[in-house]
């Protein structure tokens, strides 16, 4: 858990000029999916506590994304600059998450 508060106040700096401008919601929709494609890309077989904590980081992360990315997309249907935005951050990892069982 301490790593996941790591990386989050480590890409906040880079974050947040790009971000200025954008809308809060959408800015908090690019921090959860930069997060959910961060952690959907490690895996850890020797170690299964950190992969308890992958596994839960991604759950949260891609989920949360995953559901601000429906409703951003309706939201902001009819402004294509943040439509674009919504969509280059909607990575792959957020599209196809899919909650475990």
């Amino acid at each position: 858990m301490q790593l996941l508060f790591a990386v989050v106040f480590a890409c906040l700096p880079l974050l947040a000029g790009a971000q200025e401008k954008l809308p809060k919601d959408v800015a908090r929709f690019a921090e959860n999916a930069q997060m959910c494609e961060h952690f959907a890309g490690e895996w850890d077989d020797n170690d299964k506590a950190r992969q308890r904590e992958i596994t839960q980081a991604i759950e949260q992360s891609c989920g949360q994304a995953q559901r601000q990315w429906k409703r951003l997309s309706a939201k902001y249907a009819g402004q294509p600059k943040l439509q674009k935005i919504i969509d280059e951050q909607a990575n792959d990892a957020v599209r196809s998450y899919r909650k475990s069982s």
